[in-house]
């Protein structure tokens, strides 16, 4: 399709122009050029394709905006009640506010994805494409949360900074009800602060849902109250939703509810232990670093617990992306977090339970490394057990070796053990012993896995250990000891 005049009067019935009495053909030209100049610049214009895609005429690759120096580049948390709300735009277009701080215009700079929203204290910055930076300031005193009933006939008065001239925008409606409530506290709701353990976050529900019941409480600002109270518990004793909660906010709770959040990668490490702690049971410490998200740093950055965090790894997000000459389209790519991560030293108590077996692996949920807004992976720590200098487990038994003298052997022998537990045996015979027989010790072995009251055998091994060398006295007090061998037969 080649440059052409666009005919404004076909284009006036699609943008709505006939609403009002038409003028002569400059006056169309000066509408065009608000409509398609980003709140005041710029030229061409664009049709919608059915994919999503943007066709442009005119203009070339859209730079990316960047905030002016000095100006804040989020919202506040005081005026988030702004997110997802729909305006209208010097009594021209409605324009959209979204959750995300991308800014919503029938314009070919927005619908290319150049145009950002942020606001702090009562004022309201929009960078618009190649228009820039628009400054308002919302007129009356600012809501202290979204409510569509009584934000009706809000407005924000300002100026474009590029050339001083004035813009104004008028409240319509909340197009995403779900945005405000993305950044709600839930910690501040239930009085907590960021690091309350799962004790605290117990008692504090059960003391708060009691003080605002309903039926303690009929009046509605008790019931709002509760219903608060209860959400957040939902969320927070929640292992998977407390940890995208800290990690990623209300939005990675959201997209988790939907199944739209992805899991970490395990980490698998080897952890080793004695025979006497898999006999005995109980608990080992492993040290763990990882890379953690810092929540401290995204509620309140100058805390001093922020100092050492920086920015996360990158995230990975729809974007709109130029794929050729005026083309864009929506793809997945990885972008700057908005995050801070620290690097943490952490203690993990490993339980380890009576009967269990080399190879074994315990598990701990979500204790690999934290990136924003993903469910972390699993820590697995493998037993590997440290060879013992007495006994060896085979299955349920445990074997060991012993060694007694020859006349030992003949005349009978005792031997107390020391078990893994330090309870004692004592085991012998006073008949002979053979080479290398093997005593059992019934129910002296290993407790067994699904039955730690139950225990497995002790197989002793016994050597028997000959002289080196004979004295001639010694060969005859034997040899009257022993009657003479027979006469052997041929082999």
């Amino acid at each position: 399709m080649s440059p052409m005049r666009p005919n404004y009067t076909w284009l006036a019935v699609a943008f709505g122009f006939f609403a009002r009495p038409l003028c002569v053909d400059a006056f169309i030209e000066e509408l065009f050029g608000q409509a398609f100049g980003g709140g005041g610049g710029g030229g061409g214009f664009h049709f919608q394709m059915g994919d999503g895609g943007v066709f442009e005429m005119g203009g070339g690759r859209p730079k990316k905006p960047k905030w002016p120096k000095g100006v804040t580049d989020t919202i506040a948390k005081n005026m988030a009640w702004m997110k997802g709300t729909e305006w209208n735009w010097n009594s021209w277009r409605n324009v959209k506010f979204e959750k995300d701080g991308s800014f919503e215009a029938p314009t070919r700079d927005c619908q290319g994805g150049q145009c950002k929203w942020s606001a702090k204290n009562g004022k309201v910055y929009v960078l618009w494409g190649e228009a820039g930076l628009h400054e308002l300031d919302i007129v009356g005193e600012v809501p202290a949360e979204q409510d569509q009933n009584k934000m009706q006939g809000l407005k924000m008065r300002g100026r474009r900074k590029a050339d001083g001239e004035r813009c104004h925008a008028s409240f319509q409606r909340v197009h995403d009800h779900e945005a405000a409530a993305l950044e709600k506290d839930l910690y501040e709701i239930l009085g907590l602060p960021d690091d309350a353990d799962e004790a605290n976050i117990k008692k504090v529900y059960r003391k708060l849902s009691i003080k605002y019941h309903p039926d303690k409480n009929p009046d509605a600002e008790s019931k709002k109250k509760f219903n608060e109270v209860r959400d957040a518990y939902e969320i927070l004793n929640d292992p998977d939703k407390k940890i995208l909660y800290d990690t990623g906010g209300m939005e990675a709770v959201k997209k988790h509810e939907k199944g739209e959040v992805q899991k970490g990668d395990d980490v698998s490490a080897r952890l080793e232990v004695r025979l006497g702690d898999l006999y005995n049971g109980g608990t080992q410490q492993a040290d763990l670093e990882r890379r953690v998200v810092c929540r401290g740093c995204r509620v309140r950055p100058d805390s001093p617990k922020c100092r050492g965090c920086s920015r996360c790894p990158n995230e990975v997000q729809t974007v709109h992306v130029q794929v050729g000459p005026g083309m864009f389209m929506q793809q997945q790519q990885e972008v700057a977090s908005k995050e801070k991560c620290k690097h943490e030293d952490t203690t993990i108590d490993v339980q380890i339970e009576k009967g269990m077996r080399d190879g074994e692996s315990v598990t701990f949920p979500r204790m690999a490394e934290q990136r924003p807004g993903m469910l972390p992976g699993n820590v697995v720590l493998t037993l590997k057990v440290v060879k013992h200098n007495k006994f060896e487990r085979r299955g349920d038994d445990l074997h060991m070796q012993m060694q007694v003298s020859l006349r030992e052997a003949l005349l009978g022998w005792s031997q107390t053990i020391r078990h893994l537990d330090g309870h004692s045996i004592e085991i012998g015979t006073k008949s002979v012993t053979k080479p290398f027989q093997v005593f059992r010790i019934e129910g002296e072995g290993m407790p067994l896995r699904d039955d730690p009251a139950s225990f497995g055998d002790l197989y002793v091994k016994v050597e028997v250990l000959f002289p080196q060398t004979l004295s001639g006295s010694q060969q005859e007090q034997l040899a009257s000891v022993f009657a003479p061998a027979s006469p052997r037969s041929e082999l």
